[in-house]
């Protein structure tokens, strides 16, 4: 093992046997595959504001957030009350509540282009839902979504090509439904609206960085061609404004999806948009049962999260520690002559490493990566994860992300730890 490696087991003595025993008791040994690490996982034991606590103690600074749901930080006093408070008077009340009516009213408050909504349990289930109403009102069967877009794990969520498809276990009836077309490329996208007339709707993963005169021509693009428009706001909603990419860029999609920070980092996401569209669900139309809909634990924390996003600048406040972040990280990077920088839009901090990049561009990408694409080996990544945890970031090296509970000595803590991190790769003669 690398010394990189000798320092992290050292560190991780506690996690080793858990790890042992998840390998005989999960597939690949995760519970998530973006948890899975050489030479094993750490298993975290508690976490509060921006810092988490592993099984043997050790301390982090945390950017992964809950994969992102976490935008006010670990066990925010407000949702810990919340949860408690309902989880006093019941879990699942076989019913509707006050809360899900007042959970969904905020959700409306906060999106303008939200009429009417439909609760899920998950981001994937968001749209799978999406997907379907888009099917039903329009009596048409295609989904164009731009290459390499994450929307979920479901089946036409994830067709790609052929061989791929076929190795993720999804039909060819399911690949035939959905059309691949290249990110950011409106002419592409028109060439296929002109050509065929089987197009339900287009989805687009809100959280990509894409240029703003790309969100606004993808409406003008779907709207003159009579097809619907998804935005896939599960990572964006409530993060790059309260209302998400479409607040930002003042572009009003006909359907949303929204999961993570909407349900304050419990389980929970839901489809919303125009009235007529959500409306193809319910007696006569698309059933949608569904055990933990709107379940009153998540509805408490997602009205409780979501009033603080309301009322107070969280989302300024994380966009200012990112900005404060992508500085110091591209300062360290100038300083140890290493191509690339820190970029990315709102509160998620992209780094590229090996690539130049932009830096003063906030939709620029690193040159010749694709949307989902990273710009250097996998080995120089995993590697450089393993030393920035060894220093205390929970992080994957390539993308962090804030939450607002982060402060200005966190930032600058984080920026020398990653600077240290950068200097044990260089060691180990990878960068």
């Amino acid at each position: 093992m690398s010394s990189i490696e000798d320092r992290f087991v050292e560190l991780h003595p506690e996690s080793k046997p858990l790890a042992e025993k998840a390998m005989g008791l999960f597939a690949d040994g995760v519970t998530h595959e973006r948890r899975s690490m050489s030479p094993y996982p750490v298993y975290m034991e508690r976490g509060v504001g921006p810092r988490k606590w592993d099984v043997d103690g050790n301390e982090y600074i945390d950017y992964k957030t809950g994969h992102g749901s976490m935008i006010l930080g670990q066990a925010h006093p407000a949702i810990v009350e919340a949860v408690q408070s309902q989880m006093a008077k019941g879990t699942h009340l076989s019913s509707g509540t006050r809360l899900e009516v007042e959970w969904a009213e905020a959700v409306i408050r906060l999106v303008p282009s939200v009429e009417k909504l439909r609760f899920v349990a998950s981001g994937t289930e968001a749209l799978m839902m999406a997907f379907k109403m888009a099917r039903v009102f329009s009596g048409k069967e295609k989904i164009v979504k731009f290459a390499g877009a994450f929307h979920g794990w479901s089946d036409p969520a994830y067709v790609t090509d052929t061989e791929t498809d076929r190795e993720y276990g999804i039909p060819r009836g399911t690949s035939e439904t959905v059309i691949n077309t290249p990110a950011h490329d409106l002419d592409a996208l028109d060439e296929i609206l002109v050509g065929r007339d089987d197009v339900a709707a287009v989805v687009f993963q809100a959280n990509d960085i894409a240029p703003p005169e790309f969100i606004e021509g993808l409406r003008e693009l779907t709207t003159s061609h009579g097809v619907l428009l998804i935005f896939d706001e599960v990572v964006s909603g409530f993060r790059w404004s309260n209302a998400g990419c479409q607040g930002r860029y003042g572009v009003s999609p006909d359907l949303s999806t929204f999961a993570k920070i909407l349900a304050g980092g419990l389980p929970g996401g839901c489809v919303g948009g125009r009235a007529d569209v959500v409306d193809t669900v319910g007696e006569g139309g698309i059933r949608h049962p569904g055990t933990f809909n709107a379940n009153p634990l998540s509805a408490a924390a997602g009205k409780a999260a979501l009033g603080i996003v309301e009322r107070d600048p969280i989302v300024e406040t994380a966009d200012k520690q990112a900005d404060r972040l992508k500085a110091g990280i591209n300062k360290v990077l100038q300083s140890m002559e290493i191509p690339g920088g820190a970029y990315g839009v709102s509160s998620i901090a992209m780094v590229s490493l090996g690539t130049p990049v932009d830096i003063d561009d906030p939709h620029a990408v690193p040159a010749g990566v694709e949307q989902g694409g990273r710009p250097v080996s996998t080995e120089v990544l995993d590697k450089l994860q393993l030393a920035i945890i060894n220093e205390g970031l929970w992080t994957h090296p390539a993308s962090m992300i804030l939450s607002a509970s982060h402060s200005d000595a966190d930032i600058d803590a984080t920026v020398s730890a990653y600077e240290a991190g950068l200097h044990a790769v260089r060691a180990a003669g990878l960068i």
